[in-house]
């Protein structure tokens, strides 16, 4: 029992150790999710990182998606589309609490926007269903940041997540009707690790 209180005595106070001089680079970075075998889209799109200071680093990503299928008409069936358009633009800021000159734990705060269009005609109806909705996601949660090289280093990071979002579904067809969409989702959120290159 002595030995784990001496364990997390250290371990904790290695925390809250000042920093020493620092050898890594803390500029900018281009940064992607990281599974061991593969890399993957940060934060659902293309983004990086910039240090702004010894302490704050800020992030930022975008992402989205254009997709287009068509049904060509047959003897029985008439012709049928389906489209969606999505684009999410995040950011976010990390507050580093430096233990040493290689590994920083963080707090973690993120916005995302979203936009998401979808439009479906049906073959065999000339009807013409659409959902257009916006939504606000925010994160928040604790990382760690480690640098195996000085260019390059590793991030784990959990963030808890609530989501609200608003739109309208229309649905073609005599009348036309319009429906207010509102929604609201909050979880445990995701654990992820990124791998960070730093120029």
């Amino acid at each position: 029992m002595v030995r784990v209180l001496s364990f997390i005595l250290v371990f904790c106070s290695s925390l809250l150790s000042l920093a020493q001089e620092n050898s890594n680079y803390r500029t900018n970075a281009l940064s992607f999710s990281f599974n061991g075998l593969n890399l993957g889209s940060y934060n659902g799109g293309v983004g990086g990182r910039r240090w702004i200071s010894k302490s704050t680093v800020i992030n930022a990503s975008i992402g989205g998606s254009i997709y287009e299928r068509k049904y060509e008409k047959t003897a029985t069936l008439d012709k049928g589309l389906e489209k969606t358009k999505s684009l999410y633009l995040g950011l976010g800021v990390e507050n580093h609490l430096e233990s040493s000159n290689d590994f920083s734990p963080f707090l973690s705060y993120r916005l995302e926007y979203g936009f998401n269009d979808r439009y479906y005609r049906g073959v065999y109806s000339t009807n013409e269903n659409r959902d257009r909705t916006n939504s606000l996601n925010i994160d928040f949660g604790l990382g760690i940041e480690y640098w195996i090289l000085n260019r390059i280093s590793l991030s784990g990071q959990h963030l808890f997540n609530a989501r609200y979002e608003t739109g309208e579904r229309s649905t073609g067809g005599t009348p036309n009707e319009i429906q207010k969409i509102k929604g609201f989702q909050t979880g445990l959120g995701t654990t992820s690790i990124i791998l960070s290159i730093y120029f």
